[in-house]
Parts: structure tokens; sequence; C-alpha cells
């Protein structure tokens, strides 16, 4: 009862009420009403499902999980691609209306990648503010034993969607690194001094400070959420287990009073200042190297079970219970200072054992709407398909089931 109050707790949200894709992914054309609960979209692989919850998600968020280039995007041979999301329900103004245009390859003239809100022009970063989603993958089934850079995005995506700062700081960040390991690359190879390093080692210090305190928010407020939600969707042997949430940094020595984050969240200018301190003791290191040694790109997020390190030793299923968790907690926190969520899950049912299914079906119930892809809808809670918004995928157009 507890879960279901804090999640009924969150913020209203601005339910989709209409999606309308336009040469986007498969789509020649395509439209989705779905319910403000439970949405299910059944149709076999490889048959669009997974494109129709991208599209959502790369319109809110402005980042595709799956595409590396923007082009790929739009269905081949088109000239653009284009989405559309309605919302209704959140506001006294009645609602509104999220438009992404994409160009294709090559890119027409004229036409350039274009997000709007209500028809104005609008930056990724702000989209937050008036949508927000969140998106449960099979591959995230692994994010525990996978590579770094899975964990370091899971941060990131929920530190940009409830803190514009947060996500204009990750782009920021980004473009320093290629720069710093552009001129780290030139004095290798003698064409630059060290000293040429001076501007750049501080904004790395800076921004790299702000994005490290950001993420450290996130497990923070992760950490206070996980446990009771992973004792929900646990089987009985596995409840009460501690679950504990640690950022690994790469300021070593350098950050001698390092502060669990459950106790304090440290200040920019804390963490600032580390940073200089470890920047100086690996610059000859990465002169020689040729790359940047130090900052978030280097960072890793750790999870442990009963004081133990669950990568190394969680059975499958334990891991997949904490990662429900992760997911769930996400979906909270992102509620709370904003719209509430949209969750999309996609074809995740079938790759959970019958009772975690049953239990993340029971969990998601008030918390707000969701939007499911699956090829058996019987992997499902039956009580939850008598509630549920059914379509399915016939010869590439959506139809409505019941």
């Amino acid at each position: 009862m507890a879960l279901r109050a804090a999640a009924s707790a969150a913020s209203a949200t601005m339910e989709l009420t209409r999606l309308v894709l336009t040469d986007f992914r498969s789509y020649v054309a395509a439209e989705l009403l779905p319910d403000p609960g439970l949405t299910i979209i059944v149709a076999p692989n490889g048959t669009g499902k997974t494109n129709l919850l991208e599209a959502i998600h790369v319109s809110i968020t402005g980042h595709s999980h799956r595409a590396t280039v923007e082009a790929d995007l739009v269905r081949h041979g088109a000239s653009f691609g284009r989405v559309r999301l309605e919302l209704g329900g959140g506001t006294a103004a009645g609602g509104a209306t999220l438009e992404l245009v994409l160009p294709g390859a090559p890119p027409p003239a004229g036409i350039r990648k274009r997000l709007t809100v209500n028809g104005v022009p609008r930056r990724p970063s702000t989209v937050a503010e008036t949508a927000r989603s969140v998106l449960f993958r099979p591959e995230e089934m692994l994010l525990l034993v996978g590579s770094p850079s899975d964990r370091r995005r899971f941060l990131d995506g929920i530190g940009a969607q409830r803190d514009r700062r947060a996500a204009r700081d990750l782009v920021e960040v980004t473009r320093i690194l290629a720069q710093r390991n552009a001129l780290l690359r030139a004095i290798r190879a003698e064409e630059a001094t060290l000293d040429s390093l001076a501007f750049w080692d501080e904004q790395l210090a800076q921004v790299g400070a702000r994005v490290m305190r950001a993420r450290l928010e996130v497990v923070r407020d992760l950490g206070e959420r996980i446990g009771p939600l992973h004792d929900a969707v646990a089987v009985p042997a596995e409840r009460g287990a501690s679950v504990t949430l640690t950022y690994a940094d790469s300021l070593k020595e350098a950050w001698s009073q390092r502060v669990v984050p459950s106790e304090r969240v440290p200040t920019d200018i804390e963490l600032v200042e580390a940073y200089r301190r470890r920047i100086a003791e690996v610059r000859q290191r990465e002169a020689w190297n040729g790359m940047s040694l130090v900052g978030p790109q280097r960072d890793d997020l750790r999870a442990g079970l009963a004081g133990r390190d669950v990568a190394a030793h969680a059975s499958r299923g334990q891991q997949r219970t904490i990662i429900l968790a992760m997911k769930l907690a996400e979906t909270d926190l992102l509620g709370v200072n904003g719209p509430r969520p949209i969750v999309l899950l996609d074809d995740v049912f079938s790759e959970l054992d019958p009772e975690r299914a049953a239990r993340l079906s029971e969990l998601l119930v008030g918390r707000g709407q969701v939007i499911v892809t699956t090829t058996d809808p019987a992997a499902m809670q039956p009580a939850r398909l008598r509630d549920a918004a059914i379509w399915r995928i016939s010869d590439g157009r959506l139809e409505r089931a019941s």
C-alpha cells in the first residue's frame, strides 16, 4: 500500500492521447490512441512494435536508444520523418503537442531537425517540463553486468529529465572531452605543449564536477527508494536483503574527504578541487596516452546485495529483481518534480519468470500511463488484460483490437 501511495503522490501526468508517425522507421504512416492507463501492442517480432516506443521516447528525451545516426530514424527513401505527440490531462490549458521533424540522408535542402512544443521551437533539454518518459528494454536486464557506459547512461537519463542544467552539462562535458582529447593527441605528437591544456583542464574540472554531483544526487534518491521496491518485486526467499548503490568515481586519493551520497552530496566546490588535484596527478600519463583519464566518462555505478557485489555474486534472477526496482524507482523519481512519466515497456515481460512478471504488472498500476509491447499478452497478469486497450500490428498497420 505504501508503494502504491508513493506512486499516486507523483505529479499528474500529461497523458499521451495520440501518436502520429509519418515516415518514421518502418512506418509510412501510423496512428496510436493510447488509453490513460494500460495500452498493450501485440505483434510478432520484426513488425515495428519497438519503433512506436522509440518514437515516443526520442521525441521526449531527444535521444534514441537504438540509432547512433538520427537519419536512421527516417524511413528508407523518405526525405524526412515526423513524430507528433498529442498530450492532455495535465494542465488547465488542456494539453500540449510535441512535434519532431528529422531529415533523411542525405538531408534535403531546407529541412533541418526541428522540435516544437505547441508550435514553438524548443531544445530537447526543456521538453521534460512538459512530458517525461521511462523506457524499459530487454537489454537492460543486463544493466548491472554490462558496460559501465550503460549504467552512466541510466543515471544521466534520469538527471537530464529532471534538471535542465544537468542536461546542458552532459552536452557540454562531451564537447570539452572531445576538445581536450584532440589536444592531448597533439601533445603526444609533439605538436602542442602541456601548458596548452590549462583552459580545458579547468573546463573539465568545473563541468565534470557538476555532472558528477548530479549523478550523486540521483544515486542518493534511487537508494532511498530501491529497498522497498526490491522487496515488492522479489520472490519471498529474496526479500529483506539490503540493496545498496555505490558511485565509483575516477578521483581516487585526490578526493580524500569522500562522502557517501546517502549521508551527504558534496558541493561543486569540493568536487572541483578534487578534479583539479586529480587532473594534475595524471597529466603526464594523459599526454602519453593521448586521452583523458579523469572525468565522468570514467565513472561507474555498482550495486550490492546483502553486502556482496551484484555483478559478481548475484544470480540472474536477483540481478533482474534489482534492475526492475531501479527502473521503478526511476519512474517514481521523475514524477516528483515534474509531470509523471509515460512508462514504456518494450517486450520486457518475456524476459521475466511468471512470478516477477506478475509483480511488475501489479506495481505499475497507479504509476500513470503505461504502454507495453509484447509478442504474447498471456505473459501479463490476466486481470490487467481486462483493463487494457489492446492494439495489433497487421501488414504495417496499427489496429485496435479491444
